[in-house]
Parts: structure tokens; C-alpha cells; sequence
């Protein structure tokens, strides 16, 4: 059986610091992300930038040691200026964090050796994501995000990974 999120980890690990942090990856609903959220900042630590993936389900095929999922991500930056106009919001968040995270996750799944997949996803931007009630997922930080959907499922191995150069 190949569970994604070990594969995803050993595979996100490589990514490099962005902006001076070294990114973040975990996974499961709402409910277990506040509480990430809420466990680093009780740790004086921070989770940014953060790739989280939603729970999601997987197809398993033992023969051939590979599993297939239509994965979900949420890429996240703290960002508590809600003053912020777009102009400045993109300028400092998705250009110099965000949009690059995005890429070096291209890299990863295009060169670690364990993942095929077509390069076609949904991208969404969610400038100033916080804890709006009105808001389906309510958060208890304030981000710049960007949400990434895969159009079609992506199948990972159980090969050894490549080391991925960004």
C-alpha cells in the first residue's frame, strides 16, 4: 500500500527556503489545520509558508505498487494586513512566495521519479483568507493563498526519489 502523504513528504522535504523560511506540509480537514495553526503558535513558530493537503481519497494498485489520487492543496502565507490593496497584496506575497512555492511543486512532481501526472490543474486565489464567519471554511489565521486542484489524479510510486533540483 503507498500512503501519499509519506510519499508527498519525502518528496516536499526537498523543496527550499522561500523568502528565508523553509516550507511546511501536513494534511487533513479544517478542524486538524486550526489546530496545526494553533500548536505552532503556541511554539512561538511559524507554519508559513504552508502546503496543505485536504483529505483525500485514494485508489491503491498492489500489482503494480502505485497509488492514484486527484490531489488538493492549499499553498498559504500569513498575511494579517487586511488593509493591504491587491497591487500590494500580490506584489508581496504571490510574487515573491506563493507563484514560486506553486513552481517548485511543478518541479517536484515533475522530477522526483515517483510521481506521473499531466500538468493540468485549477488554480484559485484566495487574497486575504481568514476568519470571516461568513466564510464556508473558516480559518483562525488571516492569508494570501492560493488553492490547487489537480484536473486529473496523479499516481505515486513506491521507487526511490530523485533528488530534485530547483
Amino acid at each position: 500500500m503507498i500512503i501519499l502523504e509519506n510519499r508527498l513528504t519525502e518528496v516536499f522535504d526537498q523543496l527550499p527556503e522561500i523568502d528565508g523560511f523553509k516550507p511546511v506540509y501536513k494534511w487533513g480537514d479544517t478542524k486538524h489545520l486550526n489546530a496545526i495553526i494553533k500548536r505552532f503558535s503556541e511554539n512561538n513558530k511559524t507554519p508559513y509558508p504552508l502546503i496543505y493537503q485536504l483529505s483525500e481519497t485514494s485508489t491503491q494498485n498492489t500489482i503494480k505498487n502505485e497509488a492514484s489520487a486527484r490531489l488538493v492543496l492549499i499553498i498559504a502565507c500569513q498575511n494579517a494586513d487586511v488593509s493591504l490593496l491587491n497591487e500590494n497584496r500580490w506584489a508581496m506575497s504571490y510574487q515573491n512566495i506563493l507563484y514560486p512555492m506553486v513552481s517548485n511543486i511543478e518541479k517536484c512532481f515533475n522530477r522526483s521519479g515517483i510521481t506521473q501526472w499531466d500538468g493540468q490543474y485549477t488554480m484559485t486565489n484566495y487574497p486575504n483568507y481568514g476568519n470571516d464567519p461568513k466564510d464556508e471554511n473558516p480559518q483562525i489565521d488571516i492569508w494570501d493563498a492560493v488553492r490547487i486542484e489537480l484536473t486529473n489524479p496523479m499516481i505515486i510510486n513506491d521507487r526511490c526519489i530523485h533528488t530534485i533540483k530547483f
